[in-house]
């Protein structure tokens, strides 16, 4: 992996030392060299680092399909007087979907935006001047053979919200986890198991934003918009225009109800978002 930032701003001015800690499954894979940032806000980190892929284990095909390579950018804050250990704060947040590496690429280039975690400069800086990352992403051969590459499908599931949920669940009290699991069937009599975590508690009475982002089934994130999936939203539509068993009278009366329940004052709702991509009729 190869990294270079542009337009950039730290904690104490515009040409902050800085370096780049990259992250994969919740390991650290390792830190880039400490930078100083250019005049013109741009800087180049000679930093290569990576991660083994194993079938069956972790970074599997699976991992690579939904979980993304995360880049934080820190600086590294001037000692003060008497200060003996350094400091450092976490400025933005990027991910690197690498999806692409199950569509047959052995290499690829992507641009994506560094998101500022919550008190950061960044966050100051003009919607037209945000800072980027330049990401070259490459492994030694191919992940998948032709036949696997013709012969199998890539399937997304999107959870969005649980509505008019039981009164049990309250917003007050100790905080708790919402999650929603399911199985999905995979090759031979393996099932793998999505497990969406974190939902946000919302009061009804409020609109849903249209598109509103999926959000990457990861936890921990530390840039807000680091959650969201790049190009990815969830969009709406007619409930006549749903498949399977959705799409009978019946459920879509009750679907109509709830959501509509959703939407008065007081009324509580769950909202993850989270897509999961899984490779299925993939066997080795």
């Amino acid at each position: 992996i190869q990294i270079k930032i542009w337009l950039f701003k730290g904690v104490k001015g515009d040409t902050p030392v800085t370096y780049v800690r990259a992250e994969y499954n919740s390991v650290i894979l390792g830190d880039s060299p400490k930078i100083d940032v250019s005049s013109d806000g741009t800087v180049k980190y000679n930093f290569t680092t990576s991660f083994e892929y194993n079938l069956d284990g972790p970074n599997s095909l699976d991992d690579i399909a939904h979980k993304p390579l995360f880049l934080t950018v820190i600086e590294v804050l001037p000692k003060e007087k008497k200060q003996k250990e350094e400091k450092t704060v976490a400025l933005g947040q990027a991910v690197v979907d690498l999806l692409p590496l199950l569509e047959g690429l052995c290499s690829f280039k992507a641009t994506v935006p560094l998101h500022p975690v919550p008190g950061s400069p960044l966050e100051s800086l003009r919607p037209d001047a945000k800072c980027g990352l330049e990401v070259s992403v490459s492994i030694q051969e191919s992940l998948l053979s032709t036949s696997q590459l013709s012969g199998g499908n890539l399937l997304r599931v999107t959870l969005e919200a649980a509505y008019s949920v039981p009164e049990v669940f309250v917003p007050t009290g100790p905080q708790q986890n919402y999650m929603v699991c399911l199985q999905v069937p995979t090759v031979g009599e393996k099932e793998y198991p999505l497990v969406f975590k974190n939902g946000v508690l919302k009061l009804g009475g409020e609109k849903e934003p249209i598109p509103r982002p999926k959000k990457w089934p990861i936890s921990n994130i530390l840039a807000p918009g680091a959650q969201n999936i790049p190009d990815s939203f969830i969009v709406g539509g007619p409930y006549e225009d749903e498949d399977g068993e959705t799409g009978n009278l019946g459920f879509r009366q009750r679907q109509y109800s709830g959501k509509k329940t959703k939407e008065k004052p007081g009324q509580k709702c769950y909202i993850w978002r989270g897509t999961y991509k899984c490779p299925g009729g993939i066997s080795p």
